[in-house]
């Protein structure tokens, strides 16, 4: 009789362990689809420095079949607010818009030595407010510094344009879904990190066992811990 109970118990020790771990992995699933539509990705510049006569010339082209809008957000490097941005609506497929910016006048000390130059400007293209939060999926974006100078007899003259590299980022919620905390951060290496809700769970989980340490936590956050958000 008391072999008889024990098996009993240990059946539904079993059976009520199994169903909380299902309920558990549908419940980190069911999390991760609901995060995903929040999940916003941009294209962003690194802190640009031109010199005296040059342009920022930002292009950004529209890759899927339907319109799509986009905005485009200036930075100088001391401020988290764009000092410029533009809206560009309903962009037909195929099509490439522009924008030239040259940024205003301030000093730029190297060594000892200091000099009038145009700020530095960083640049995110971004969903506009509003709209579909992972419109940047559907554009690819360059970034050219552009100089004119006068050739023969006057006549202007393009210099070869340099292109400047872009980072293709993340922005990401982190904690419970649907999310209505402050608790967004950039990711630029989603292709290393995707940080889907299962891994964030599982490393916090691992990292609890170990007493706060491990790969787990570690590797769960990357590179998009780095950055404060948002901007």
């Amino acid at each position: 009789m008391l072999r008889n109970v024990s098996i009993l118990l240990l059946v539904l020790v079993v059976v009520v362990g199994g169903t909380y771990s299902v309920w558990v992995r549908g419940a980190n699933e069911r999390a991760e689809a609901d995060a995903r539509p929040l999940f916003a990705p941009t294209i962003l510049t690194p802190s640009v420095q031109i010199v005296n006569g040059q342009v920022l010339l930002y292009k950004a082209t529209n890759v899927s079949e339907n319109p799509r809008s986009m905005r485009l957000m200036l930075y100088d490097e001391q401020d988290s607010v764009p000092t410029e941005y533009k809206d560009f609506s309903r962009i037909p497929s195929g099509t490439t818009v522009s924008y030239a910016y040259t940024p205003p006048e301030g000093q730029l000390t190297l060594g000892e030595t200091t000099v009038e130059a145009p700020k530095s400007v960083r640049a995110v293209f971004a969903p506009v407010p509003g709209d579909d939060p992972g419109a940047i999926r559907n554009f690819v974006a360059t970034v050219e510094i552009m100089r004119i100078q006068p050739g023969v007899k006057g006549a202007p003259v393009l210099d070869a344009p340099i292109i400047v590299p872009v980072e293709h980022c993340n922005f990401e919620p982190r904690g419970f879904v649907p999310y209505t905390g402050g608790r967004w951060y950039w990711n630029c290496a989603p292709d290393m990190f995707p940080l889907d809700e299962r891994w964030r769970v599982a490393g916090q989980e691992s990292a609890a066992g170990r007493g706060g340490g491990g790969n787990g936590g570690g590797r769960g956050n990357g590179r998009g811990r780095g950055n404060p958000a948002p901007r």
